[in-house]
Formats: C-alpha cells, structure tokens, sequence
C-alpha cells in the first residue's frame, strides 16, 4: 500500500468503535494479514509499548485478538488529543505556559 492509502487507511481504523466496525474496515482496505493488522493497529495507537508474552508462548492470532481489544479499548486517544491540542497551539499562536 502506498503512503498515500496507508494514511487514509490509518484515519480511517482510527475511526472504530467495535469488533465489527474494525474488521469491516480491515477488509475494506484490504488488510488481511494478521502481522500486518497488528502493524496497522499499532501505528494507528501511536505505536503504544504492549507487553507481550516471552515469543512462542502465544500465536500471531492471539497477538492479533489482544492488539483489537487493547485497540478498541480506547485509551490511545488520549495520545490522539494531545496531538490535536499540540496542533492547535500552533496555529493559534497562543503560547501555554
């Protein structure tokens, strides 16, 4: 996928709520490796650290259930705010203390 669709793909996950919303969204963009999903998931959290189990001790299906739930459990979006406020103090001039 080029950088252009990778984008708008990313905003796009980003927009889900539930399990089915998500996986209509990964289909829709053609997402079908579970690898590749949870590379998705991750840059769409900003790359949030996720403790995982010592390699081998779980399977890439498992990787990917617990990488949805931690997704759809939504506490990435604090991260997402900060970026908008970040952003917004730049185009507002306004400086915070």
């Amino acid at each position: 996928m080029n950088n252009e669709n990778r984008e708008a793909a990313i905003a796009a996950i980003r927009t889900c709520r539930t399990l089915e919303s998500l996986d209509k969204m990964l289909v829709r963009f053609d997402l079908t490796d579970s690898q590749e999903i949870i590379d998705y998931l991750n840059e769409c959290m900003y790359s949030p650290e996720i403790f995982r189990c010592p390699e081998g001790e779980t399977s890439l299906d498992e990787d990917l259930d617990m990488t949805k739930q931690i997704f759809l459990a939504g506490t990435w979006r604090v991260s997402e705010l900060y970026e908008h406020m970040r952003g917004s103090k730049k185009n507002t001039g306004i400086v915070h203390a």
